[in-house]
Order: structure tokens, then C-alpha cells, then sequence
């Protein structure tokens, strides 16, 4: 096609002048003479045309070769830099200073403290930085038109070399990147990590150890620690008697933080723990609720508190006859069936009483029954007081808790703060 393509040229540019002197058939000798020279020119312009091609992919071979060679020079240079600054930072977590950091790492939950920890960190730092150049030359001097399948060829070699505490330190390294609203220089440092998908083996959960195997429940474990803390201060506040405080001081920790931000073996279930946390947390709260109050439902009713005072007989705590018996713990049998005694409308009396808070009202009595003559129990009436002074506490206290009154407060606020907790994560998650 080619060699058509050339000939036609040839044979525009000649036909036209020798079209010009050819009248009859003597002429045809001529013809087969212009036609010939017309090939002849398209030969020659098809082998100038092929030597300038392999020439241009002679050329082009060559540099991609000097590029390649300049690339894998400086990538091995980078590497023995890189590998310098690993082992400085091995042997200290091996210290006790490094133990201690890692430690505090691990156990942290402020995302941001974490962070600085590890920002200028005189160890650490230094193979931060080396870290960062090796990658960038990876990503941006390799082959032109390289695709991240050819790039991880060298970055894997890297990471190979990268123990899973010192990963670990990589990545929230990399994991504050928005500060005030705007990218800081480590956004950079993170776009790299997750286009090398740096962490796809990486460990988060388990970076204390340093060849550790994959916990496939390190997420839900994580997730039933903060929601057992959630729980129980939860059960502070529906609780008789509790405190309106936090028992536990409930916040997801640095490592399920990391695995939300970075592509990892659990980094999916994390992000859906995350997304799902404060729904769940909700909905868990709403049956402890109503399981505290079907487990209570008898502190409803007055008899649990009261029972043992009715039939009791009563009579002023003041009256001769109430003295003789409690010195003498005897009491006449005459008098004993002629007390009044306690049944609903005395006890409601007193229940509107107490209610309405007023004392002035309240007449002093005992209370007594009788086994046998020699045998006579006697009840206080502080105490009968207190057992009805109770059961009003007890039927107020379940009324808040079935409004949602003992509740809502803490549950809205650990929903907002567990909502705010998700959005400054997914902030940290840089895009493409």
C-alpha cells in the first residue's frame, strides 16, 4: 500500500510534463521511459521514508534505555538510602523509648496528637522523608504512560522490606493531611502511599507484632469495646440511682482510624463500622431501655415495697399504750383488735403526702402484729415512710426512662459526637 501510494505521487509529478509531447504512437517509447523513472522515484522515496522511521525508533529506543537505566540508578540509590533508615528505625522500636511510642500510638484515640507525635520525630522522621522521595521517584520517573500495575512491580520491593509496626508509623504518618480546612504538605506523601495501594497487606490492628497474621474480628472487636463503653454509660443514666456521668471514656482507637483512611486488608469493614456505628449504637440502646423496663416492671407495683405493712395494726407513737409496748414488747389482746388497721387508703394518704412534700401533715405512728402474746413485732413508721418514699422514686424513675426522658440527652449527644467522629475520618481520606 505503501509502495502504491508513492507511485501515484511519482507518476502526478511526471505525467503532467510528459502528457505534453506525446502526440501519437511514437511517442509510447517515451511513455515506458516516464513510467520507469516514475517507479525508480517512488522506490527511492519509500527507502529514504523507512530509514528515517528506524532512525526515529532507533532514537527512541535509546532514550527510553537512558531513561530506564537513570531511573533504576537512582531507584537502587534511593533503596539502599531507604534501607539505612529502616534498620536505624527497627532497632529503636526494639529500645524502650521506641516501645513506648509505639505503645502510645497504638492505645492513642487523638487522631491529631498522634499525628504530631510522629511529625519531627528525630528518628522517625528522617526515614519518613526518604521513604516519601523513593515512592515520588517511583510514581513519577518511571516509564512515561507507566501504569500503577508496572509501578508497584518497584514500590512492592519496598514494602517487602517494611516490617508491620514500621507500616504502621507510615501510615499515620500520612493520615492527618487536612488541617483548618486546607491539604497540608503530608496530602501529597498520601496520594502516593494509596496509589502504590502501599498498604494492601498491611496490618493495622495488630501493629504491635511484626509478622503478625490477619484478625479477621479485629474490626468487630473494636466496635463492641466502644459500644460496651457506650452501653454502660448509657446504663448510667436509665439506671435507679445512677450517676449522670460517663463511666468509661469511649473513643475508637489510632489503628481502626488508619484502616478507615488507607486501603488494607480491613479497611472496608472499617469504613462500614464507621458509617454504621452511631445507628447501631441507637438501636442498641432502644432494647436496653426496654429490657430495663420489662426487668423492672415490679418496682411498678406498691405491694413490693408495702405489703409486709398491711394488716399491720397502728396507733400513736406518742400514746401510753405505744410506750408499754415497745419497753415490754407485750401488748393487751383487748386493745390489739380494737387498732385500726393498714390497708389502701391508708397507705394512699400517705402516698399523697409524700407526694405533695407535705410533712406538717403526717401523724406519728407504730405499727405492730402479733404472733402470740409474748411475741410482738413492731415496724417504725420512718421506715414504713421510707419504703413509700421509694416506691413514688421508683415509679417516677421508670416514667422518665419509658419517655425517654433518663436518656435522650446522652443518646443525642454520643449520636452527634460519633457522627462528627466519621466526618473528620472520611476528612483525612484523600480522593484521586
Amino acid at each position: 500500500m505503501e509502495f502504491i501510494d508513492a507511485l501515484t505521487t511519482a507518476l502526478d509529478q511526471f505525467w503532467p510534463s510528459v502528457k505534453t509531447y506525446i502526440t501519437d504512437i511514437s511517442d509510447k517509447p517515451m511513455l515506458i521511459v516516464t513510467t520507469l523513472a516514475a517507479i525508480y522515484t517512488a522506490r527511492a522515496a519509500i527507502a529514504t521514508s523507512n530509514s528515517t522511521k528506524v532512525s526515529e525508533a532507533t532514537l527512541l529506543h535509546t532514550e527510553r534505555t537512558s531513561r530506564r537505566d537513570e531511573f533504576i540508578s537512582r531507584y537502587n540509590l534511593l533503596l539502599e538510602q531507604h534501607k539505612e533508615q529502616l534498620n536505624i528505625v527497627k532497632s529503636y522500636l526494639d529500645t524502650e523509648k521506641g516501645k513506648e511510642l509505639l505503645d502510645g500510638l497504638i492505645e492513642g484515640t487523638d487522631h491529631l496528637t498522634a499525628f504530631k507525635t510522629l511529625q519531627g520525630h528525630n528518628i522517625v522522621s528522617p526515614y519518613m522523608r526518604v521513604l516519601y522521595h523513593l515512592l515520588r521517584h517511583i510514581s513519577a520517573h518511571y516509564i512515561d504512560n507507566a501504569t500503577t500495575e508496572e509501578k508497584k512491580k518497584y514500590s512492592s520491593v519496598v514494602r517487602s522490606l517494611i516490617r508491620n509496626d514500621v507500616l504502621f508509623l507510615v501510615a499515620v504518618n500520612a493520615s492527618y493531611v487536612i488541617e483548618d480546612g486546607d491539604e497540608n504538605d503530608y496530602g501529597k506523601y498520601q496520594r502516593l502511599l494509596s496509589e502504590l495501594n502501599f498498604f494492601e497487606h498491611a496490618l493495622f490492628f495488630n501493629a504491635i507484632d511484626v509478622t503478625p497474621g490477619l484478625d479477621k474480628h479485629a474490626v468487630s472487636s473494636a466496635r463492641h469495646i466502644v459500644l460496651m463503653g457506650l452501653e454502660s454509660n448509657h446504663g448510667e443514666r436509665i439506671a435507679f440511682g445512677g450517676r449522670n456521668y460517663d463511666l468509661m471514656n469511649v473513643r475508637f482507637k489510632i489503628p481502626f482510624i488508619v484502616s478507615c483512611i488507607f486501603d488494607n486488608p480491613l479497611s472496608f469493614q472499617s469504613i462500614e463500622c464507621l458509617q454504621t456505628i452511631d445507628s447501631y449504637f441507637k438501636q442498641k440502646a432502644d432494647e436496653d431501655r426496654n429490657d430495663y423496663l420489662i426487668s423492672n416492671k415490679g418496682q411498678n407495683d406498691l405491694q413490693t415495697f408495702v405489703a409486709h405493712y398491711y394488716g399491720m395494726k397502728y396507733l400513736d407513737s406518742l400514746s401510753e399504750e405505744s410506750i408499754i409496748i415497745r419497753l415490754t414488747r407485750k401488748v393487751d389482746l383487748d386493745l390489739y383488735y380494737q387498732l385500726p388497721s393498714v390497708d389502701d387508703a391508708y397507705v394512699d394518704n400517705y402516698l399523697t403526702i409524700l407526694s405533695n412534700e407535705n410533712p406538717s401533715a403526717q401523724t406519728g405512728h407504730i405499727y405492730i402484729r402479733i404472733y402470740n402474746v409474748d411475741d410482738v413485732n413492731i415496724q417504725t413508721q420512718e421506715n414504713f415512710l421510707k419504703s413509700c418514699a421509694l416506691f413514688l422514686a421508683w415509679q417516677k424513675h421508670l416514667e422518665s426512662v419509658a419517655s425517654g426522658d433518663a436518656d435522650s440527652q446522652y443518646i443525642q449527644r454520643e449520636m452527634q459526637r460519633l457522627s462528627d467522629f466519621r466526618s473528620a475520618v472520611l476528612r483525612q481520606r484523600l480522593t484521586a
